[in-house]
């Protein structure tokens, strides 16, 4: 029995996951544990630091490492050129496909090597660069600005290591391996765990635990992956650098717009970090614990349907298959709605309870006011989630077309409205020092000031929401002009019967909130999470009975399909769930 287990688990390991669904229900599920892994870090942090100028400075010496990752590896290996070496794998066979991916693989890597060298080289100018355009703050000393600078340049480590990982991440995805790539970020989240657990009280509770526990995620993120490359004989070419090669040349002209579309994204980044420096203490820590909370829903359901589904599209347009590529893109963009509108609402009205069960259920460093502050982000970033969960397969769907420049012309201007709406937000918002709608009230001059309120971080949340959002209708109208997603009707349609039941869905969830409120004393850690769990339970199955009163396909299709997994945990099939 344990020999059968063991080879049913490795079958599923090394196997090719071919069908989007079955693939977009292990990565969910993965995806959902590495997030999980991911919050619990974040808590540990969280409980041993609280929101203060240590975690600022660790989250400051992480944005010129993350960034140069983004820009050069990520944007190299990101869906852009994944159809060039999809097709050249097909045409021609492993062999070729490897010394063109190896190509690229290798001028990438030599690229973010001259670049973070040059970012050792002049972090002493970039730190004290950074915290005076933001206006100085907490960081703003000799000796903050000095280790600031030595965290920066040991953090380019551990993102080199991750950069070679996520190349074998992209190689295996093109084999259509996509759990053991999936599980690589889980050991990484266990590396860190262990930083924060082990190394940070072995250096006296030294912020520097953490660093040392991305450097050991790192290598975990590598080395877990290695053991289905060897069984794929995979031989990475190391040395090779051809600029012949027909290929590479495509994905470099291919991938050169992406990485442009990622480099002024990182700008807007890094602006967003500078400006949040320049806020009342520990901002940039909040601003960061609001990303990490959104990425979980944006991460679960937008990267896996899309990085599951992305070869499929590669392939149906290389095919000359538009009308079949149209109506798959449709039902990933219906199904992302379906799955993301729910969330939306419970992350808007259950956005207390949830930060202090997420952040503070440990207790610690991490107080009340630190809860009310980063519910006040999630709050504003809430309000675009549905919209910019889409981003991540729509961007694909113009990769898989061979078309980068639209996901570039959207990235420009997100970046430039989100720089403007970033700084005029936050200025309005730090004129007020409580987290509640009602006390806000409209004074244009608010918007061209800047305070010293604690709920300035939230405008940077309310910027991101609404550049996003504007986004995805830029990038649907694109592909309606293009008949990619004709006749529209019917997508407005449906779409609108998913917006009505989250808003029937918004009703409840208040009420049900208001009404435990009453009940049950939320400063006790189990009344609250009945509190959380029960809103959450019964909104969902209002939320499911009045799609299906509307006629949304989804509930039917997601319903037939966790049967269809019930039943295989009781009696093992053949059978193969698809996209219906």
């Amino acid at each position: 029995m344990v020999r059968s287990t063991l080879g049913s688990i490795k079958n599923l390991l090394l196997k090719e996951q071919n069908e989007i669904i079955s693939a977009v229900s292990m990565l969910m599920v993965l995806s959902l544990v590495t997030k999980i892994t991911g919050m619990v870090f974040l808590t540990l942090v969280a409980r041993q630091f609280g929101a203060s100028t240590e975690t600022d400075k660790f989250y400051l010496a992480s944005v010129v490492p993350e960034m140069i990752t983004n820009i050069i590896l990520l944007g190299a290996i990101s869906g852009a050129i994944i159809p060039i070496f999809v097709k050249l794998r097909e045409d021609k066979g492993d062999a070729e496909f490897l010394k063109s991916f190896s190509s690229t693989m290798n001028t990438a890597m030599l690229a973010f090597v001259v670049l973070s060298i040059a970012a050792a080289l002049f972090s002493r100018e970039l730190v004290p660069f950074a915290i005076n355009l933001s206006g100085g703050g907490a960081l703003d000393d000799p000796e903050t600005i000095n280790e600031v600078v030595w965290m920066m340049r040991v953090m380019l480590i551990p993102q080199i290591i991750l950069g070679i990982s996520a190349f074998i991440s992209t190689s295996l995805n093109i084999y259509q391996r996509f759990i053991i790539p999936q599980l690589a970020p889980l050991f990484f989240n266990l590396g860190k765990i262990a930083g924060v657990l082990l190394i940070v009280p072995l250096m006296d509770g030294s912020v520097w635990g953490l660093i040392w526990g991305s450097l050991l995620g790192s290598v975990l993120h590598l080395l877990v992956q290695l053991p289905l490359v060897w069984h794929l004989r995979l031989r990475f070419h190391i040395f090779l650098v051809n600029f012949k090669d027909r290929h590479f040349r495509e994905a470099l002209k291919l991938g050169a717009p992406r990485v442009v579309s990622l480099s002024v994204e990182q700008i807007a980044s890094v602006i967003d970090s500078v400006i949040a420096i320049g806020l009342v203490r520990g901002s940039l820590t909040v601003y960061q614990l609001g990303v990490r909370l959104i990425s979980i829903p944006l991460t679960l359901f937008g990267t896996t349907y899309s990085v599951a589904a992305f070869p499929t599209l590669s392939k149906l347009y290389a095919q000359g298959k538009h009308e079949e590529f149209g109506l798959l893109m449709n039902k990933i963009l219906q199904q992302l709605f379906f799955l993301t509108i729910p969330v939306t609402v419970l992350l808007f009205v259950l956005r207390i309870p949830i930060v202090r069960l997420v952040y503070g259920i440990l207790g610690g460093n991490f107080t009340w006011e630190d809860t009310l502050q980063v519910a006040w982000v999630v709050l504003f970033f809430s309000l675009g989630l549905a919209f910019e969960t889409m981003r991540s397969a729509l961007f694909r769907a113009y990769y898989a077309m061979h078309n980068s420049i639209i996901p570039l012309i959207s990235s420009v201007l997100v970046v430039t409205v989100g720089i403007v709406t970033g700084v005029l937000f936050t200025n309005y918002f730090s004129h007020f020092d409580q987290f509640t709608l009602r006390m806000l009230y409209w004074d244009p001059e608010l918007f061209l000031t800047k305070g010293d309120g604690a709920a300035g971080v939230g405008g940077l949340a309310l910027s991101s929401s609404l550049v996003f959002t504007l986004e995805f209708f830029f990038l649907v109208i694109v592909l309606v002009m293009k008949g990619t997603l004709r006749p529209l009707r019917p997508f407005v349609i449906q779409t609108g019967k998913k917006f009505l039941a989250g808003l029937v869905m918004l009703i409840l969830s208040y009420a049900m909130l208001k009404l435990w409120d009453e009940i049950l004393n939320t400063a006790r850690t189990l009344q609250l999470t009945v509190l959380t769990t029960t809103t959450i339970a019964s909104s969902f199955m209002l939320y499911l009975w009045i799609s299906f009163v509307l006629g949304v396909p989804e509930v039917e299709l997601f319903v037939n399909y966790i049967a269809r997994l019930l039943r295989r945990l009781k009696r093992p099939r053949s059978s193969q769930a698809v996209v219906q």
